[in-house]
């Protein structure tokens, strides 16, 4: 029988220090994921509130009707001027994000039958991650949204 001398082994602190270092090392990347879904969903609102413009604007010109935005709360709708009281598309804005008036407020936002936007302006939307600016332009009537 062999004896074991006493260096052979590893000592509690050793293995608690062992196991803090792989948890903290496990840790960070699952809080960095955490802030990159934050900024996901974010960035997928923003291209959802931009496709929705782009489709407010197209359908106006098809069925040559009004088309306009409203913005209630934490919600906003695409509305048409013959059935005011159903909303076409209705979409959550997500927990932190602000709709803010510039020169235009977003409730303002309407498409004539020929496609053009009512009234030219910039809607700010502020988020966590970046602040935005929608434009809107009257004549072409091109509307995008950038960051600034």
């Amino acid at each position: 029988m062999k004896y074991m001398n006493k260096e052979s082994g590893h000592t509690l602190i050793e293995m608690v220090i062992i196991l803090l270092i792989i948890t903290v090392t496990i840790s960070i990347p699952i809080l960095s994921f955490q802030s990159l879904q934050e900024k996901k969903s974010i960035d997928y609102f923003i291209n959802v509130l931009e496709e929705d413009l782009r489709y407010a604007q197209q359908l106006a010109y098809a069925n040559e009707e009004l088309i306009y935005f409203r913005a209630v709360k934490n919600q906003y709708y695409i509305k048409t001027s013959i059935r005011p009281n159903d909303s076409l598309k209705q979409r959550t804005i997500p927990e932190g994000v602000s709709i803010q008036k510039a020169t235009l407020a977003f409730n303002e936002i309407m498409f004539k039958n020929n496609g053009n936007a009512i009234k030219a302006g910039t809607v700010y939307i502020s988020t966590p991650i970046a602040d935005y600016k929608l434009v809107v332009l009257v004549g072409k009537g091109r509307v995008y949204i950038e960051k600034f």
